[in-house]
This record gives C-alpha cells, sequence and structure tokens, in this order.
C-alpha cells in the first residue's frame, strides 16, 4: 500500500510539471504509471515538483525540425532551441533516456514524451577536457552554469577557428564571456559576418556585434528595411529604431495605410507618441480618412484617441470634428465631465457650452454646492457661470 501511494504521488508530480507547460492530461499519467512496470520503476525516480520546477528538470515542445527544450537550474532557467537531428529517437508513452553532445559535455535526458510535449529530469557532465582547453586559453570563470552556457552556445575549438578566420584573432575573457551569454553560435556570428560584408559596414568590434544582439537587432532586422527600401541604415541607427520599436512589420502597416512614403524617422516619432496602425485605422474607420500623420501624432499628444470620440458620440454628439475633439481635451471636458452636468437636470448641454463651463471653473461639485444654498434665482448655467465668476 505504502509503495502504491509512492508511485502515485510521484506521478502526480510529475503531471503538475506537464499541466504547468502543456496542459496534459493527468488521467493519462496515472495510466501509465498502474499499467507498465517500466514506466512504474522510472517514476519512483521522479523528482517532486511541490514547489514548483526544480534543479535539473526540464519541459519541452517538439516544433517542425526542432525541440525548445526549458531547463531549470539553481534560481535560472534557460530556453533553447535544438534540431531534433541532435536529439535522435526521443521516449513515448514510457520514459526513457536520451542525450546531447557537445563539444563543452553531455546532456542526458531522462523523461517522455507525448504528442509533442514532453517534460522530464537532466543532467550535465561538463568535458573537462575542453574546460581545460578554455583555461588554456586564459579564459576564466568557468563554473558548471557558465560552462553550461558554453554547451548551449555549441562552442567548440572550430568556433574559434571559425572567428580567426574572420579577423577576430584574440577574443577577450570578459569578450568570451559576453559571446556565450547572448548564446552568439556560428551560424548566428556567420550571419552578422555576411551582414556587414555585403552591406559595407566595415570591421565592427565584437563589443558592437553583442550590443546588437542585446537589443535584439538581428541581421534580418537590418535586412528586412533595406528590402523595403530604406538604404544604408547605419547599426547605431538599427540599434535606436530597435529600441523605439520601430521594426519592418510596424512601417509596412502605416505604408499600406496609404503613406507610402514615411521615413524611418517619421515611423520613430509615431512609436514615440504612440501612435499605431491601430490607431490610424480606428480614426480612418471613424470617418477621419484623410488624417496624415502628422496630425495622428497631434491628437495622440492632446489625448484625443479613437475610445475618446467613440464616448463622445455616444452621449449624442455625432458630428464632432477632430478639431473640436482636440479642443475640448485642452480644456478638460470628457465625457464623466458632461454626463455629471446633465444628471443635473442640464441635458441639452452643447459642447461649447460644457468648454466654457471647465474655462470658468463650474464643476459639477460646484453646482451641487450653489443648489444646496437654495438660491431661486440661479437657474441656467449661464447663472452658474456669472455667480462663480464674481468668487461666490
Amino acid at each position: 500500500m505504502r509503495a502504491m501511494k509512492r508511485i502515485l504521488r510521484n506521478c502526480v508530480a510529475a503531471a503538475i510539471l506537464l499541466a504547468a507547460f502543456s496542459g496534459h492530461l493527468l488521467s493519462q499519467q496515472k495510466e501509465t504509471a498502474k499499467t507498465s512496470s517500466k514506466t512504474k520503476n522510472a517514476v519512483r525516480e521522479w523528482p517532486s515538483f511541490s514547489n514548483g520546477h526544480e534543479p535539473g528538470t526540464w519541459d519541452a515542445m517538439i516544433q517542425e525540425d526542432n525541440v525548445n527544450i526549458q531547463f531549470y537550474g539553481d534560481h535560472w532557467s534557460n530556453g533553447r532551441n535544438i534540431a531534433l537531428s541532435e536529439l535522435g529517437k526521443l521516449p513515448e508513452e514510457n520514459i526513457g533516456e536520451f542525450s546531447l553532445n557537445r563539444a563543452a559535455g553531455k546532456i542526458s535526458f531522462k523523461g517522455v514524451f507525448e504528442d509533442r510535449f514532453g517534460h522530464g529530469t537532466y543532467t550535465f557532465d561538463e568535458n573537462t577536457g575542453f574546460k581545460n582547453y578554455l583555461q588554456q586559453r586564459g579564459y576564466t570563470g568557468l563554473d558548471k552554469e557558465f560552462m553550461m552556457n558554453v554547451f548551449f552556445t555549441d562552442i567548440s575549438k572550430g568556433y574559434f577557428d571559425f572567428m580567426v578566420a574572420n579577423g577576430y584573432n584574440e577574443i577577450t575573457n570578459s569578450e568570451f564571456k559576453d559571446l556565450v551569454e547572448q548564446n552568439m553560435n556560428q551560424k548566428l556570428m556567420a550571419d552578422y559576418f555576411d551582414l556587414i560584408k555585403t552591406e559595407g559596414y566595415g570591421h565592427q568590434s565584437l563589443g558592437k556585434l553583442v550590443e546588437l544582439r542585446e537589443h535584439g537587432v538581428r541581421p534580418d532586422f537590418i535586412r528586412g528595411f533595406e528590402q523595403m527600401g530604406y538604404k544604408k541604415i547605419t547599426l547605431d541607427q538599427a540599434l535606436d529604431l530597435r529600441d523605439h520599436g520601430v521594426t519592418p512589420k510596424f512601417v509596412t502597416e502605416i505604408r499600406s495605410m496609404g503613406y507610402p512614403d514615411i521615413s524611418l524617422d517619421k515611423a520613430q516619432d509615431l512609436r514615440d507618441h504612440g501612435v499605431t496602425p491601430k490607431f490610424v485605422n480606428e480614426m480612418k474607420a471613424m470617418g477621419y480618412g484623410d488624417i496624415s500623420l502628422d496630425r495622428a501624432q497631434e491628437l495622440r499628444d492632446h489625448g484625443v484617441n479613437p475610445e475618446y470620440i467613440k464616448s463622445m458620440q455616444a452621449m449624442g454628439y455625432k458630428n464632432i470634428t477632430l478639431e473640436k475633439a482636440q479642443e475640448l481635451r485642452d480644456h478638460g471636458v470628457n465625457p464623466a465631465f458632461i454626463s455629471g452636468i446633465q444628471k443635473l437636470g442640464f441635458k441639452d448641454i452643447s459642447l461649447d457650452k460644457a468648454q466654457e463651463l471647465r474655462d470658468h471653473g463650474v464643476s459639477v461639485a460646484y453646482i451641487q454646492k450653489v443648489k444646496a444654498k437654495g438660491l431661486a434665482n440661479i437657474t441656467t448655467l449661464d447663472d452658474y457661470i456669472k455667480l462663480k465668476d464674481t468668487g461666490f
């Protein structure tokens, strides 16, 4: 009985991990534990995940020819895409073992895949010979966690030969650390080198390449703009665009709405001011089809958005112009203010009158205060404005 309880307890723990990643069925895990003696023996070795993922656990999802694996360690987690061809046959239905070998070491996996989703445990054994090689090159701080990142980046002796062939004969300890931590593997570096060569950027420092990577400026990001006709983009300009959220997709969407000549500087201005394709599209859909990008940016700066205009239209002001909407915003007139005035009995208030009330400081609270005084001669909104102007 105790053995059965232990099996069920461990099985449930394993299912919690799977549910956290993919929502797979707990009942199927229980059935596997009950019917397969092989699985039953493996489950006995399963760790407890009652407090979340623990060091040495993983979960994964198969995506076409790759497996996205999330590794969990001491106070860290690391997601990597690994080619299916590197992992070999994956265990299905029953818990099994598979491994991944690279120059920096070996990861041994234990776990199971169900449909496209998997979970389990792993151990990493570093290659002491390769670690000694790195130390001979002068690299320090090679603890186990760092060596795992070397493993994930797939650094090998050939990596250094590749870097020398591209003009980087000496890689300092700090540069090596940055390359590893940013997962700048040989494939990615080759893409950067090809971009630099074809676009004539000249020799770039490793620090600049790392900066591009840190900011999310991959070669295809720059190529995307060039394919749209934006030539001679500097690397610093690419960094600015990425930092401000200007992507080829963003510019393509703006251009498709009738602004084919938008400059990258203007695209960056729009992003900085919160003007999105959705904002412009909604304005156009509301009947403001001739809106320019400069006008859209100005409206956004003044707080005039589709939601504001829709709310005003819903109150009966169907024909409100953009100019009037901006003027009202500047004077602090919003639907809540107008609604408050209407609830006091002034149903047919015009937008001009609402703005005049705001300008003279006649608020809902002020009108309520005057009403409480029982002043019989104060009945119209003009009366309240005149009274407010007297200092009452």
